[in-house]
C-alpha cells in the first residue's frame, strides 16, 4: 500500500511542480512550434550531412536524431513505401519550427508525396495491439487492464455511449508500458529484468517509432527538444502566464484529467515495470505517451475511430505540421475498390497529396482541423501563427460574476453586512440551475425557429464556417475568488462562459468580416436573452421577498420565450447586448491585467540569478505560447466588440 501511494503521490506532485521533468527528461514532440520563427540556422535534412552547431563534439554532431532514424528505418523495413525524391526531412528546434518535411524541389499540384502502407510502417492504434493480445496466454497485468478498459469501452461505443477520452487513454497506456518495455530491453542494466510476452515482441516491432517520442533517459545520450505540452509546464506557469485565459482552464482539466488515470494505472504499471525502471520514469513514460496521442494521433474520414477502432499513429505522416489558413497537402486513406473492411482492420495505405504547387524550400503543411488557441495549444503546445485571417474563439460571461438583486435600492448597513443584496454567481449551487435552464430555452428556442423558417433558413452563417460555432457551448472558466469572500473561501472559482466565433485578420488584410462579427453576436444571443430572463425573475423574486409576498421560482418557459424573441413586452435584445457588452469588457480587462502580470513575473524569474539557461529557455518558450492564447481571444473580444457597440447604437437611433 505505501508504494502505491508513494506512486500516486509522486503523480500528484509531478503533475503539480513538473519542473523534476525539466533537465533530465527530454521530449521530441515539438514538431511544431507556438510561431513559425526565421530560421536562425539551417536545415538538417535526412539526406545531408549534420549542421555544425555551437558547443557539440564530433561525435554528437554525428548522431542520428531519433526523427531522422525513424525516418530512414520506416523506409527501409518498408519496400512498398513511397516517399517523392523533391521532398526531405527537416529537423530544427521547437522555436524554428520542430521537425516538419520540406520541398527541396518544387513540386506541382496534385502530386502524391507520401504513400505508406499501414502494415508495413508500423502503425500504431489500440485495436490492432489489444485484438492480438490473449490475457489468459500473456500474463501481462498492464495489457490485461488496458484490454479489460477496451471491451468496456467498445460495448458503451455500441450502445452509443463512447467517450473519445477514454479510447486516447487507452492508446496512450498501451505507448507507455511498450516505451518501458523498449527502455529495459536497449539498456544492458536493465535487460536481465525483461520477461519475454507479447509486450516485448510490439516493442521491437516499433522500436524506432517508440524511440522518436521518448521522454525516459537513452542510452546513447541523445538530446532531444524540450517539452511544450501542458504536462510539463510548472504550476507557477500555469497560475502565472495563463492566468485569465481559458487556456488555463484547459491546462488544469488535462492535468488533473491524466492524473486521475495515473492513479488508477498505478497497481497495474508497478508490477509490470517496477523492476527496471522508477516511478519517476515510468511516470515519465505515461506523460510522454499522453503528450503523443493528444498531439499526434488522428482519425479518418471513413469514421474509423468513431466505431470503436480508436485513433491512431502513423510514423511519418505525423511530422507534417499544421496549418489552418493555408493547408498544402491533404492525406487519404486508400484502399481498393470493393475493399473498404481493410480499413476496419487497419490495412490499406495512408496517401499525402500536394492541394497546391509548392515552391522549393515551402514546408509542407496539413489542417489538423479546426480548433479554437485554447484547444490546439493544450494538445499540441503551440499556437498557429496567425498569417491572414482565420476563424477563431474566444469564450464570454453568460452571467455576472456578483449579481446586484437590487440595483435600484440603497442597502441598509446591515444588508450590505450581510450580502442580503447579491448573489454569488461563481459558486456552482447557484449558477448550475441557471446554465440548465438557459440551455433547455435555447433549445426551446430553436425548435420554434425551425418550425417558424424551415431547416434551410436555420443556417444563417458562412459554409465556411466552422460547424461547432453553429451551435451553443457553455464552458468553465477558472477565476479567483472574489475579493469579498476571498478570506472565507479562498479557492479558484468556475465561471459559466458562452464561446463565440469569429474571423480574425492581420492589420494588412483588407477583409471586411463586419459580417462574421454580427453572426457571431446573433448565434449567442438567445443564450444572453435567457440570461436576462433569468436574472430579470431573480431581482423580481428578490424585491417581493423584502415586501412578504410570495417569491416564486425561476420560470423556464419564461426564459425559452425571451430566447425565442416570443415575449414582446419586454426588448431582451437591448438586456442581452448590454450583458454581452459587459462580459466583454470584463473579459478584455482580465486578459490584459493577466498579461501585464505574466510579464512583470518572466522578468522577475529570468533576473533570478543562477538560473538554469535550459529553465529559462523553457519558461521563454511557454511564454510565447501563452502570449498567442491570450492575443488570440483578445482578437476576438475587440472584434465582437465593435460589433455590439455598433448594433447597440444602430438600436437607439431607432
Amino acid at each position: 500500500m505505501r508504494c502505491l501511494m508513494s506512486f500516486a503521490m509522486t503523480a500528484t506532485m509531478m503533475m503539480a511542480a513538473s519542473a523534476m521533468l525539466g533537465s533530465n527528461s527530454k521530449n521530441v514532440l515539438g514538431w511544431t512550434s507556438h510561431r513559425q520563427q526565421p530560421m536562425k540556422h539551417s536545415f538538417r535534412l535526412h539526406s545531408a550531412i549534420l549542421s555544425q552547431e555551437r558547443g557539440q563534439s564530433e561525435e554528437q554532431q554525428q548522431q542520428q536524431h531519433p526523427h531522422s532514424k525513424l525516418w530512414s528505418s520506416t523506409l527501409e523495413t518498408s519496400p512498398n513505401s513511397y516517399v517523392n525524391p523533391c521532398i526531405k526531412l527537416a529537423i530544427r528546434p521547437p522555436s524554428e519550427g520542430g521537425t516538419g518535411i520540406v520541398a527541396v524541389e518544387d513540386v506541382p499540384a496534385n502530386t502524391v508525396a507520401l504513400c505508406l502502407p499501414l502494415e508495413e510502417v508500423g502503425m500504431i492504434d489500440a485495436a490492432s495491439i489489444l485484438d492480438s493480445y490473449n490475457e489468459e496466454e500473456g500474463g501481462d497485468e498492464v495489457l490485461t487492464m488496458l484490454k479489460e478498459m477496451w471491451c468496456k469501452e467498445l460495448a458503451a461505443t455500441n450502445k452509443g455511449n463512447s467517450e473519445e477520452g477514454k479510447r486516447l487513454a487507452v492508446l496512450a497506456g498501451i505507448i507507455a508500458h511498450l516505451q518501458l518495455t523498449r527502455y529495459k530491453d536497449k539498456n544492458s542494466w536493465t535487460s536481465n529484468s525483461i520477461k519475454e510476452g507479447y509486450a516485448l515482441e510490439q516493442s521491437r516491432h516499433i522500436g524506432q517509432f517508440l524511440d522518436a517520442m521518448p521522454l525516459l533517459p537513452q542510452p546513447n545520450g541523445q538530446l532531444h527538444p524540450f517539452p511544450t505540452h501542458f504536462l510539463y509546464w510548472t504550476e507557477d506557469e500555469i497560475q502565472t502566464l495563463l492566468q485569465g485565459t481559458m487556456g488555463q482552464t484547459r491546462a488544469r482539466e488535462v492535468r488533473a484529467g491524466i492524473g486521475l488515470v495515473v492513479r488508477e494505472w498505478s497497481s497495474s504499471f508497478l508490477k509490470e515495470h517496477s523492476v527496471g525502471a522508477t516511478q519517476t520514469q515510468i511516470l515519465n513514460a505515461i506523460f510522454s505517451s499522453f503528450t503523443a496521442v493528444l498531439s499526434r494521433s488522428f482519425g479518418d474520414a471513413a469514421g474509423r475511430d468513431l466505431d470503436g477502432k480508436g485513433r491512431m499513429l502513423v510514423p511519418l505522416v505525423d511530422m507534417l505540421n499544421h496549418d489552418g489558413e493555408d493547408p498544402n497537402v491533404s492525406w487519404t486513406w486508400h484502399v481498393g475498390e470493393g475493399d473498404e473492411e481493410k480499413i476496419a482492420e487497419g490495412k490499406g495505405d495512408i496517401s499525402v497529396s500536394t492541394l497546391r504547387d509548392i515552391k522549393k524550400g515551402e514546408e509542407l503543411f496539413k489542417c489538423y482541423g479546426w480548433r479554437p488557441a485554447w484547444d490546439i495549444a493544450s494538445s499540441y503546445g503551440f499556437v498557429p501563427e496567425l498569417k491572414k485571417e482565420r476563424w477563431e474563439c474566444a469564450i464570454i460571461p453568460l452571467l455576472p460574476a456578483k449579481l446586484d438583486l437590487a440595483p435600484d435600492a440603497i442597502p441598509t448597513p446591515s444588508q450590505k453586512a450581510k450580502d442580503q443584496t447579491s448573489l454569488d454567481l461563481l459558486l456552482e449551487a447557484n449558477y448550475g440551475p441557471l446554465v440548465k435552464a438557459v440551455i433547455s430555452a435555447v433549445d426551446a428556442a430553436s425548435e420554434v425557429e425551425a418550425r417558424t423558417k424551415g431547416k434551410e433558413d436555420t443556417k444563417g452563417t458562412d459554409d465556411d464556417r466552422p460547424d461547432q460555432l453553429n451551435r451553443l457551448e457553455i464552458v468553465s472558466l477558472f477565476r479567483p475568488p472574489p475579493r469579498s469572500t476571498s478570506k472565507d473561501f479562498a479557492f479558484p472559482r468556475r465561471q459559466p462562459c458562452v464561446v463565440a466565433g469569429t474571423k480574425i485578420q492581420t492589420s494588412n488584410c483588407d477583409t471586411d468580416n463586419s459580417q462574421r462579427h454580427r453572426q457571431a453576436i446573433e448565434a449567442i444571443l438567445p443564450a444572453f436573452r435567457a440570461s436576462a430572463s433569468a436574472i430579470s425573475q431573480l431581482r423580481k423574486n428578490h424585491r417581493n421577498s423584502q415586501s412578504d409576498d410570495d417569491s416564486s421560482p425561476i420560470e423556464a418557459s419564461q426564459m425559452a420565450m425571451a430566447a425565442a424573441s416570443l415575449d414582446q413586452e419586454t426588448d431582451w435584445d437591448s438586456l442581452a447586448l448590454d450583458l454581452i457588452e459587459k462580459g466583454i469588457s470584463d473579459r478584455i480587462q482580465a486578459l490584459i491585467d493577466g498579461g501585464s502580470a505574466a510579464e512583470v513575473w518572466i522578468n522577475q524569474q529570468n533576473d533570478i540569478r543562477g538560473a538554469e539557461d535550459q529553465a529559462r529557455d523553457h519558461r521563454t518558450f511557454r511564454a510565447g505560447v501563452a502570449r498567442d492564447v491570450r492575443e488570440s481571444e483578445l482578437n476576438v473580444l475587440f472584434a465582437l466588440q465593435q460589433s455590439v457597440v455598433a448594433w447597440s447604437a444602430k438600436d437607439s437611433i431607432r
